[in-house]
């Protein structure tokens, strides 16, 4: 069946259950799995559930998945797909004030949780929404379920992004926008069903639905490696050596662990093919030591933002690079299209805001039509018009006709009449041997650039110097702040809304 159709998740589903019942879909380590045929029948547990409750149908409102690492969840997530609804994972582990706001935001029909009791805080918060919460890990399989038919066009699932205000946005994805995506994704990297995936990112985060959807889409197999796992680099590659793992798609920082520890010296994953990174700036040194240690693996640098299913681009590393560089973001998958636009002028341009359309647009952020309208526009072509998003991304085409992300919009400051990249003294501070990692902010109020960076000693000095070497004079942060380690979110990414208000509107450091 043609990807377009609404349902071909649940079709997929049902092929890789009725061709390999016993074949494990996700796997916990050192914890629970579920089988395809279980998968399928939990799935439909959850939905037949959710149809009970309502017999008139789900309406438009999202259901809240409490997402736990757990592949109940995944069971969870395709089982509101299969009532006919959208689903919204919401990180189970979350403070209740902050899911009272996430809750509060979505406005869901129902809570579907795979735990017995979440946390008494937040089950208290859950219970105020005064609406029907589905525990799928108390729900009997159901095998004979009929899925519902949905158009193409709507809403598959929605995931929450930072809001400028405070209040996060909410991305709503149709079954198009996801679905066009894996199939293109599956295909350009030559995925099949041996594929083993060793899952990182949360299932609350967007890119984790690459694990999710290329799993039940090929009928492979994910490995859940829990959280606490990378912080022993040394115990993350036997995991990858026990379970056989073939592909990996992490953050950077999670990859970046492996390398400043030296873990090759010790055990290098047997299994590996493919090393894919997304959702910020990989640092050049570290991937070089991933390559020199694993040279036949491919590697992988992902380009996307929430506002897209999946990805938009990609660059598979053909070359070397050195380590002060930015790595180009490549070229766009085969269902999208990307654009340079100037900022001011909304031309076309040699260097200019990452401007994306094609399938994979997201419908736009739930119950907010002026963001939307904001951030993705018609624009007008000599022949046709298209649905535009704006990235709020700043890149440019290298000599090879790749697209090259330089920085995020608010990332980019005029300095002393300078035209200054935040990123480009990121990616300078990162090639250092002696540092860890780096982030780069702008004091408006000072007229100063800061940078925080994580080192086993003040370095101050050094990194001012070095940094001399590789930057204008302009360039040159004005403020250090040294750390052991910098803060992570719970998706491994540099937490840079905390760093900011820790050392500019917090006044510095505690």
């Amino acid at each position: 069946m043609d990807y377009r159709f609404n349902n071909i998740i649940l079709e997929k589903l049902e092929k890789a259950a009725a061709e390999h019942p016993e074949k494990i879909a996700f796997k916990e380590y050192g914890g629970s799995f579920l089988t395809f045929a279980e998968l399928r029948d939990k799935a439909y547990a959850v939905a037949n559930a959710l149809r009970d409750t309502f017999p008139d149908g789900l309406g438009d409102a999202p259901v809240a998945v409490m997402a736990h690492r757990d592949p109940m969840t995944v069971a969870g997530m395709l089982g509101v797909i299969a009532a006919g609804g959208w689903y919204v994972p919401v990180d189970a582990e979350l403070p209740p004030e902050r899911l009272r706001l996430l809750l509060g935001v979505c406005r869901p029909s129902a809570v579907v949780t795979c735990s017995a009791e979440d946390s008494p805080e937040n089950e208290a918060e859950i219970s105020a929404l005064g609406v029907p919460v589905i525990r799928s890990a108390r729900l009997a399989g159901v095998s004979d379920f009929i899925p519902a038919i949905r158009e193409e066009n709507q809403p598959m699932f929605g995931i929450f992004t930072s809001g400028s205000t405070g209040i996060p946005k909410l991305v709503v994805k149709s079954r198009l926008a996801m679905m066009s995506f894996i199939k293109v994704y599956c295909e350009q990297f030559g995925f099949g069903e041996n594929e083993i995936f060793g899952n990182q990112i949360p299932f609350y985060f967007d890119a984790s639905t690459k694990d999710i959807f290329s799993t039940v889409y090929l009928g492979a197999t994910t490995v859940i490696i829990p959280q606490k796992c990378f912080s022993f680099p040394v115990d993350l590659v036997k995991i990858l050596n026990e379970e056989k793992v073939t592909t990996i798609m992490w953050v950077p920082s999670a990859l970046s662990i492996a390398a400043r520890f030296n873990v090759f010296a010790a055990a290098k994953p047997g299994f590996l093919k493919n090393v894919l990174f997304v959702g910020e700036q990989m640092p050049i040194k570290y991937i070089n030591i991933w390559r020199e240690a694993l040279p036949q693996v491919r590697y992988v640098n992902l380009y996307g933002s929430t506002e897209v299913a999946g990805n938009s681009c990609f660059y598979v590393l053909d070359r070397d690079f050195d380590p002060a560089g930015i790595l180009p973001i490549g070229h766009p998958f085969s269902n999208t299209e990307v654009f340079l636009l100037d900022p001011e002028t909304g031309l076309p341009a040699q260097e200019g805001e990452l401007c994306i359309s094609g399938d994979g647009l997201a419908a736009g952020y739930y119950n907010d039509p002026d963001k939307t309208a904001a951030a993705f526009r018609t624009t007008d072509f000599p022949d046709h018009q298209r649905r535009i998003y704006h990235s709020g991304d700043f890149g440019k085409l290298n000599e090879y006709g790749e697209f090259v992300c330089i920085s995020r919009r608010d990332a980019q400051i005029k300095h002393m009449g300078h035209r200054i990249e935040l990123g480009e003294i990121e990616a300078a501070a990162n090639s250092l041997p002696y540092i860890r990692e780096a982030c780069c902010f702008y004091s408006h109020a000072e007229e100063k650039i800061l940078l925080c960076y994580a080192a086993a000693e003040d370095v101050k000095k050094q990194l001012r110097s070095d940094l001399g070497r590789l930057l204008p004079k302009y360039m040159i942060p004005h403020k250090y702040f040294l750390y052991d380690t910098l803060p992570h979110n719970r998706n491994g990414k540099i937490d840079r809304a905390g760093l900011r208000a820790e050392v500019i509107e917090e006044g510095g450091k505690k």
